[in-house]
């Protein structure tokens, strides 16, 4: 398939996956492909490390900043004004922080910057008629939503939803955002990491189920990559003692990849038919985190679960005040 004529966002380019992924779009010859950073300065100094690189410049930049839904609306009305409709959009942005840190909404970084921004962009785009016919749509998952990582432990929805507010999931995710719940106390990052990804593959089925025929989302994991930025706000256990292992054996135990092949993990969704939609793909062996790609749901059946899909789309909705109906029922003339 040749992608002269196709455009891709990608959020988070400046750096890690991202930016590997923007490259690996320029190669693989797409016409046009958007830099979404949190800043203009990002974006082009990104775009000058990616020319060099690629000895291509099919670049353009975009700034969003992913943990405030203001900014992705502004990203919006830049991406409608320019005139540009979208084949593949990678939500791949993501933050978090050794403490406990609040966007100006007062949700916690790490689930504002990975879900929040994502969702009111990709509702936005819907809205105005900027995501192209068969556009797909790939969320960045992770391996450790699965929960059964060292290191990584998620809070238990189900079970905070029925002991603190009568079995209400959507209500529990959002206190949950807020860090509102006392489970939640002392905070630690790599626990919000793990159930932030696991909220994303529960917003992404919801999601797959409302596109028009056609357009297909999927949550896919790019498996454990450990030259990302991600370890610098690991645990110091994690950071000095487990990672270092992982990056030494890791090829050898299945526990650690390059980011190249990481980010193609992201690229080969677009290859996925239209009837495919809607699933969480990471690595096949559910005790390795890196190889061949497969769908979670069979082996690790809280992906599968239908209430908290609901739910996680529900939460997202009333947090940033963005609703898949309104971007449907009064959809916007797109400026293309």
């Amino acid at each position: 398939m040749t992608h002269a004529s196709h455009t891709a966002l990608v959020t988070g380019a400046n750096s890690g996956l991202g930016f590997e992924a923007a490259a690996q779009l320029a190669e693989d010859g797409w016409g046009e492909v958007i830099l979404a950073c949190r800043s203009e300065e990002k974006a082009e100094a990104a775009r000058a490390r990616l020319v060099e690189r690629t000895g291509k410049d099919p670049f353009r930049s975009l700034v969003i900043d992913t943990a405030e839904v203001d900014a992705a609306e502004e990203a919006v009305r830049e991406v409608a004004a320019r005139g540009q409709r979208i084949d593949f959009l990678l939500l791949n942005a993501g933050a978090t922080a050794t403490e406990a840190t609040f966007t100006s909404a007062g949700v916690e970084l790490t689930y504002a910057s990975t879900l929040m921004g994502h969702h009111a962009l990709t509702l936005g785009l819907l809205r105005r008629g900027l995501l192209a016919p068969g556009a797909r749509i790939v969320y960045s998952g992770s391996e450790s939503a699965r929960d059964n990582m060292p290191g990584f432990a998620m809070h238990d929805l189900a079970a905070l939803a029925a002991a603190h507010h009568g079995g209400d999931r959507a209500a529990t995710i959002e206190r949950l955002f807020r860090l509102e719940l006392p489970e939640q106390t002392p905070f630690k990052n790599m626990n919000e990491y793990a159930t932030a990804k696991l909220v994303g593959a529960w917003w992404v089925a919801a999601l797959a189920e409302k596109l028009p025929a056609g357009i297909t989302v999927h949550c896919v994991s790019p498996g454990a990559n450990l030259s990302t930025a991600f370890a610098r706000n690991a645990p110091a256990a994690m950071r000095l003692l487990m990672l270092p292992l992982m990056k030494l054996l890791g090829g050898a135990m299945g526990m650690n990849g390059p980011i190249a092949d990481g980010a193609r993990r992201y690229l080969d969704a677009f290859a996925r038919p239209d009837d495919d939609s809607g699933h969480f793909y990471a690595t096949a062996h559910p005790k390795k985190l890196v190889g061949p790609v497969g769908r979670q749901a069979e082996s690790f059946p809280h992906f599968a679960d239908a209430e908290g899909h609901a739910a996680a789309f529900a939460a997202l909705e009333r947090l940033t005040g963005v609703s898949f109906e309104a971007a449907v029922d009064a959809p916007e003339a797109a400026t293309v």
